[in-house]
C-alpha cells in the first residue's frame, strides 16, 4: 500500500477547524477555558524556547496524520515535554499519531505498512458510545447499556456520538416511538458517594497503562457537563483494584487505545466500575492548578515514552 500524501501544514489547519467550529460553544466556560490552555502553553512554550540552541542531535520525530494537534491538546504537551520534533512527513517521521476529532474514522487504512508499524491509535476506528458499551460488555462482562424499550427505573441517554456532554435522566421502558435515533441509552451510575456531588474518573492511558487518575467531583445537576467543582489528581493503585486495572488495559487494547482518555464511574451500590466515554484526542482537565496540571502532562509523558520504547524495539 502506498503511503497518502503529505498535505501541506495550513491546508491541514484548514481542514482540521472545519471538522471542529460547529462543535465549539462560545460562552463564559469557553473563555475560561482559553485561558486556562494559554497558561499552560506560556509554560510549554517558556521550555521550548530554552532548549532552541541546545543539542538537537538524534531528536526523535511525530507527524500527525491527517489532522494536527493543537497547543491545547494532551498530546501536544506530551511532545514538548519528551522533546519530540512534530513534523509533517510521515513517511520520514519516527511515529506516526493517527489524531482526528471524529467518532468514527477509517483514515489509518491509507497508511503504507511501514507509517502502520510506527503508528499510534491508528486501530482506534470507533468511539462511539455504542461500540464502547459493546466492547466494555464484552471485557468487564456485564453491561452498561440497556433497552429502553425493556429496562425498568432511570436511565441515561445521550447522543452516541463523542464529546456531547448532552446527557438526559429518562424513566424507563418507553414507548417505541419515543426512541430516537441515534442516541444511546445507558445505565444510570450513582457515583454519589458523599450524597452532595457526582464523581467521575477520568483516566489517561498510554500503552495499555493508567499513567494519572482525575478524580473530578460535580454538581448534580450538572453531571453531564465539563465543569467541576474540584478536581485531584491520584494514582492508579489508590483507586482500582489489580483486576480491575487489568481489565481497563484490555479494554484499551480491544477498542485499539494506544494514547488518551477512558471516562469511568464506579456506583456505589455494587461497587463495579462502568467506562461510559473515550477519548482520543484528549485535553486537559481544566479544573486542576497549574501546577498540578504540569504535574499530570508529566506522568503521562513518562507512560508514553515506555510505549515508544517498545515501538523502537519493535522496528
Amino acid at each position: 500500500m502506498t503511503s497518502p500524501s503529505n498535505t501541506s501544514g495550513l491546508a491541514r489547519w484548514v481542514d482540521y477547524f472545519k471538522s471542529v467550529r460547529s462543535r465549539i460553544h462560545v460562552d463564559s466556560g469557553f473563555f475560561k477555558g482559553a485561558f486556562s490552555v494559554a497558561k499552560i502553553y506560556t509554560y510549554f512554550l517558556s521550555k521550548k524556547i530554552g532548549r532552541t540552541f541546545g543539542n538537537k542531535t538524534n531528536q526523535k520525530t511525530i507527524a500527525f496524520f491527517p489532522q494536527p494537534a493543537g497547543p491545547w491538546y494532551n498530546v501536544w504537551m506530551t511532545t514538548q515535554i519528551l522533546k519530540l520534533k512534530t513534523t509533517s512527513d510521515i513517511d520520514a517521521a519516527d511515529y506516526v499519531f493517527v489524531f482526528d476529532d471524529f467518532t468514527e474514522s477509517e483514515v489509518a487504512v491509507s497508511l503504507s505498512d511501514d507509517n502502520l508499524a510506527k503508528a499510534i491509535n491508528h486501530k482506534v476506528r470507533d468511539i462511539s458510545k455504542r461500540n464502547v458499551g459493546e466492547i466494555f460488555e464484552g471485557v468487564f462482562g456485564y453491561a452498561i447499556e440497556v433497552d429502553p424499550l425493556t429496562h425498568t427505573g432511570l436511565a441515561v441517554r445521550k447522543s452516541d456520538l463523542n464529546g456531547t456532554h448532552d446527557g438526559v435522566i429518562v424513566e424507563c421502558p418507553i414507548q417505541p416511538e419515543d426512541v430516537i435515533a441515534g442516541q444511546a441509552y445507558q445505565r444510570l451510575i450513582d457515583s454519589t458517594f458523599n450524597g452532595k456531588t457526582a464523581e467521575d474518573l477520568r483516566i489517561a492511558c498510554t500503552f495499555g497503562k493508567v499513567a494519572a487518575v482525575f478524580h473530578k467531583h460535580k454538581d448534580l445537576d450538572a453531571r453531564f457537563g465539563t465543569t467541576y467543582l474540584s478536581t485531584d489528581i491520584r494514582s492508579a493503585e489508590d483507586v482500582f483494584s489489580t483486576e480491575e486495572l487489568s481489565l481497563i488495559s484490555e479494554f484499551c487494547e480491544k477498542i485499539g487505545l494506544d494514547y488518551g482518555a477512558i471516562d469511568v464511574m464506579r456506583d456505589k451500590h455494587d461497587g463495579r466500575i462502568y467506562i461510559v466515554d473515550v477519548n482520543k484526542t484528549c485535553m486537559p482537565v481544566l479544573s486542576l492548578t497549574l501546577k498540578n496540571q504540569i504535574k499530570a502532562q508529566y506522568l503521562v509523558a513518562t507512560a508514553f515514552q515506555e510505549g515508544l520504547a517498545k515501538i523502537d524495539a519493535a522496528l
